[in-house]
């Protein structure tokens, strides 16, 4: 009994068959990859986020009106700020058992600079010419952060402001100023997403 092979346009047909399976397996692969990737990517920027709200938070929360001397002696108040800059004293820095030989104030600094927003801070009040500040990424891919600070003028209406002190507050001496009423933080990120925080502040009680 003679046995039959295969044709050559048989042979086609299965060679035919098995490279479409493996385009489609390939393909199917690459996707899911692209998918994990941009799942990562995802959890990356919402990590980061959440750790940027949490240090806004803390800091703003424990916002404190303490004046501080700059590196030339003068002082300085107890919240400075523009639109895309915002300086201020804050309670709340953690030193245990008091292994450390510092406050537990900190004065800290929000700053805006190519597109990552920088967290600065100083390991004094205090400070001399010589005192360098530390820094931390908070958070890149940022397209826009501002901040605006609410008050009440003469009239006694409220306002947001784009800097702080206001002139009528910066004339008194720095341990008389008071503090805006509230912060407001807008942080849009290149996503497309936005954080969007108010904080209130304390009252001065020197004042």
């Amino acid at each position: 009994m003679r046995q039959r092979g295969f044709t050559l346009l048989e042979m086609l047909v299965v060679i035919g068959i098995f490279a479409m399976m493996y385009i489609v397996a390939v393909e199917f692969l690459s996707n899911a990859l692209d998918s994990r990737e941009q799942l990562a990517e995802g959890a990356t920027e919402m990590e980061n986020s959440q750790r940027a709200v949490t240090y806004l938070t803390l800091d703003f929360e424990q916002l404190i009106s303490r004046p501080v001397r700059d590196g030339y002696g003068d002082y300085q108040p107890a919240m400075i700020g523009t639109e895309q800059y915002v300086e201020f004293t804050r309670l709340g820095w953690s030193n245990p058992f008091q292994l450390r030989r510092r406050s537990e104030m900190q004065r800290v600094i929000y700053v805006f600079e190519n597109g990552t927003l920088y967290r600065r801070y100083w390991p004094v009040l205090d400070t001399t010419v010589a005192t360098e500040y530390q820094e931390d990424v908070l958070i890149d891919n940022v397209k826009r952060f501002t901040v605006r600070y609410l008050d009440q003028n003469d009239q006694g209406e409220w306002q947001w402001l784009e800097f702080w002190p206001e002139p009528n507050v910066a004339t008194q001496p720095v341990w008389l100023q008071r503090l805006p009423r509230s912060v407001e933080i807008s942080v849009e990120l290149e996503s497309g997403d936005v954080l969007h925080r108010f904080f209130r502040t304390v009252v001065n009680p020197w004042a």
